[in-house]
């Protein structure tokens, strides 16, 4: 039986500024070897990706792709010999053209990759305006082999990417749903709702039985999930497999509009991205999201600041000790309007 290996993974669930990316990412087994088992992907696709690149923003000597957790693929903004992105780059826009068409893959731009992830950032000027081309860290060339290369090597193991996604809770919506829920980790939870009815709607549209499994980082630090999953599939059975300080399991099951029956098996796992290679996916397609998200932020008043004192101001990557730095830089150039809309003050 074919299976669908789902991941689910988030960032920027603390900082003061900029948006909370939670990405997903699923790929399809065609022939499952083992029911028993959920494959390690890093195994099967050996060929073509590895958990760590070489040092200084090179590939591996086999030019595969690295997959990992996010925070340790993206490179410290004061990396002199390499760009801080190179590793989420060659990586989400390698994979990203696995569902694209090569040729509109080319021409690639940031509002381009937000649509394609379903990613809509927040209606204010500061992300908005003139496309980026993208890659920024990389040429086109260069995340061309490095898909051929992650392309043959999914060939070869029967595996395909199925889908890609980011679900971008911008920073209006986070406040609305702390304040209307009194719980920060609905925010995350909000997000992975989504991701989960997407899936479980593509089961219902497979033409065949198809396995789904889910394994997902923790959210919010929380152990027991039974209800949210029940919350956020209305008329599915769940039932608790185990809840332990590690790992919490579930086995959703129920029926589709053609009267087939559904199965999901659920995981959350703590450090969930360095066990299976689509939460580290996801967490890659998530931080390279909100990045992008932040580069156009910081352009944006870097400007208005440039404009209004005719000097530069330091870039903020939005975490709570640097966005109350920046804040102060950036002064009465952002009104009280607009910090309403863009600072997440819970």
């Amino acid at each position: 039986m074919p299976l669908l290996l789902a991941g689910i993974d988030e960032a920027g669930y603390g900082p003061m500024l900029g948006p909370l990316c939670v990405g997903l990412a699923v790929f399809r087994v065609a022939d499952e070897p083992d029911a028993t088992k959920v494959p390690d992907l890093w195994t099967v696709l050996n060929k073509g990706v590895c958990r760590q690149p070489a040092r200084g923003g090179a590939h591996d000597k086999r030019r595969r792709v690295a997959v990992a957790d996010s925070k340790e693929l993206k490179l410290a903004n004061s990396t002199k010999t390499s760009h801080p992105l190179i590793h989420l780059e060659r990586g989400v826009l390698a994979f990203l053209r696995c569902l694209a068409d090569p040729s509109c893959a080319e021409s690639l731009n940031d509002l381009a990759y937000f649509t394609a992830l379903g990613g809509a950032l927040a209606d204010h000027t500061c992300y908005h305006g003139t496309p980026r081309v993208l890659p920024v860290s990389l040429t086109q060339g260069e995340v061309a082999i490095a898909h051929n290369v992650l392309s043959k090597a999914m060939d070869t193991a029967g595996v395909k990417l199925h889908d890609l996604r980011c679900e971008v809770i911008c920073e209006h919506r986070y406040q609305r749903i702390v304040k209307e829920t009194s719980n920060k980790a609905e925010t995350t939870a909000a997000a992975f709702g989504l991701h989960l009815r997407r899936l479980w709607d593509t089961l219902g549209n497979e033409p065949e039985d198809v396995r789904l499994g889910l394994v997902c980082d923790r959210l919010g630090g929380r152990a027991q999930y039974a209800g949210l999953i029940e919350r956020e599939l209305p008329g599915a059975d769940v039932a608790i497999v185990e809840e332990t300080s590690e790992k919490s399991r579930y086995l959703v099951t129920g029926r589709d509009s053609q009267g087939r029956d559904r199965r999901c098996g659920i995981a959350f796992l703590v450090e969930g991205e360095r066990a299976h290679l689509p939460v580290a996916l996801a967490s890659m397609v998530a931080k390279l999201t909100r990045e992008l998200a932040m580069m156009r932020f910081n352009q944006h008043w870097g400007d208005a600041h440039r404009t209004a004192l005719g000097a530069e101001i330091k870039p903020t990557a939005g975490y709570r000790n640097d966005a109350h730095r920046w804040l102060a830089d950036i002064g009465e150039i952002m009104g009280e309007e607009d910090r309403r809309q863009l600072v997440r003050w819970v």
